[in-house]
């Protein structure tokens, strides 16, 4: 103990970092702790094991279009801890959207975007954008088919941006197609661009929330407190969830899912990521040269309002509306969602073409099992395709078409194991 007080004094000697841990714990919480101020604290924790967990599978990982399904398979099966990592990141990636959802309602309801906090409100804005382009980037690094498709729905409605749309798709890109430009752009952005823009807002963030204080919710429920120890211990509790929430999520979906490697001539079922699902939906409603109205005009429309809540809210009846539009988008988003879940359920073609999907992903990875080519793991699947395609008209493997499917009433022998 004395060698440790002695290594602490001397580090505060050079840093001063005493002052800085009492000024941080010993903060004034008006009206005192309460549960409702611990999500800007689980965003930061969730930050964290990304930013943790994303360097680990970095090592791993090696970004180019014969290689990223590879080393994400490597990954998830031979790399020390690797399977558990990918799904920590995966599945933390998730949660953090619910998360920046509940930090925003709670700023957004207590009027924490008022003077003088307009600023930070706005940098939490912009985050939430930048989380969101990070869990998108991420999206396509497997280079599998279920990130390569949906990737595709998000830079197609990009590119329906008026006078600057294809400019912008082919920037992202790389070109005029998806290839080894668009992955290494996007494994760019990933993993350099937007993270240095998150960790540099945050800190901003961070900075301005410290210098205005906590924004009570009135009526205070009691005497001021210190941030230590009652919101601290909340703060812990609350933290500890999302990681059980996380944990919860990782074994009961077995990890992060890896579908079969990315083949641009298939005609994959495309959709985007739950959280922009509702965006997807809401582009059925719109068709033709009125696409541009669903994907860029209205989301707009919504996106400044957003923006111009602190000076809208000023007025309580301002800041009433501000609540109401909130909670308006969510339920709008929310009932999209179910929409096109619901869609999608009763779908029959699309259950068939996931169905598919899933046998074919389950038919690479065990083959790959036996190792992989030089010329990448989707040329395990070109024999299987070939004998699907051309023999199981009327041959069987195995009993299946190939690629794991049914054939009805084949009229020559079953080939598996001849020759």
């Amino acid at each position: 103990m004395e060698q440790i007080k002695k290594l602490y004094d001397w580090l505060d000697n050079r840093t001063g970092i005493r002052d800085h841990i009492r000024e941080t714990l010993f903060e004034n919480v008006p009206g005192g702790s309460r549960w409702r101020y611990v999500w800007g604290s689980t965003l930061t924790f969730a930050l964290m094991i990304q930013f943790i967990t994303g360097i680990f599978l970095w090592m791993g990982y090696s970004p180019s279009g014969q290689t990223a399904w590879e080393s994400v398979y490597y990954i998830n099966n031979h790399m020390t801890g690797g399977h558990f990592l990918r799904g920590l990141h995966h599945w933390t990636a998730q949660v953090m959207t619910v998360l920046l959802v509940l930090h925003l309602m709670q700023v957004v309801i207590d009027g924490a975007y008022r003077a003088p906090r307009e600023v930070n409100f706005w940098f939490g804005v912009i985050l939430l954008k930048l989380t969101l382009a990070l869990s998108l980037t991420g999206y396509l690094l497997p280079w599998d088919q279920k990130g390569f498709w949906a990737t595709k729905v998000a830079t197609d409605i990009l590119g329906g941006t008026p006078l600057v749309g294809e400019y912008l798709k082919t920037l992202v890109l790389g070109g005029s197609d998806y290839g080894h430009h668009t992955l290494t752009r996007f494994f760019a952005l990933h993993a350099g661009i937007l993270p240095i823009s998150v960790i540099a807002l945050t800190a901003g963030h961070i900075y301005l929330f410290r210098r205005h204080g906590i924004h009570p919710k009135k009526p205070l429920k009691g005497p001021d407190e210190f941030f230590w120890p009652e919101q601290v211990l909340k703060d812990a509790v609350a933290c500890l969830a999302v990681l059980v929430t996380v944990l919860v999520l990782h074994f009961s979906f077995n990890g992060a899912h890896l579908d079969a490697p990315a083949d641009p001539s298939t005609n994959y079922p495309a959709r985007p990521d739950w959280y922009f699902l509702f965006l997807f939906q809401f582009l059925k409603y719109f068709p033709g040269h009125w696409e541009i109205l669903g994907a860029i005009v209205l989301p707009g429309i919504a996106m400044t309002l957003v923006f111009l809540m602190p000076i809208i809210g000023k007025s309580e009846k301002g800041h009433k509306f501000n609540v109401g539009l909130l909670f308006g988008i969510l339920v709008f988003a929310a009932v999209l969602t179910y929409a096109a879940v619901n869609a999608d359920k009763n779908n029959e073609s699309l259950q068939a073409s996931k169905a598919q999907a899933e046998r074919e992903a389950t038919l690479v990875k065990k083959m790959a099992a036996n190792g992989i080519p030089p010329e990448g793991a989707l040329a395990l699947l070109q024999g299987p395709k070939l004998f699907a395609a051309h023999c199981a008209s009327c041959h069987t493997y195995g009993g299946e078409d190939g690629l794991g499917g049914k054939v009805d009433k084949p009229s020559a022998p079953d080939l598996k194991g001849f020759a």
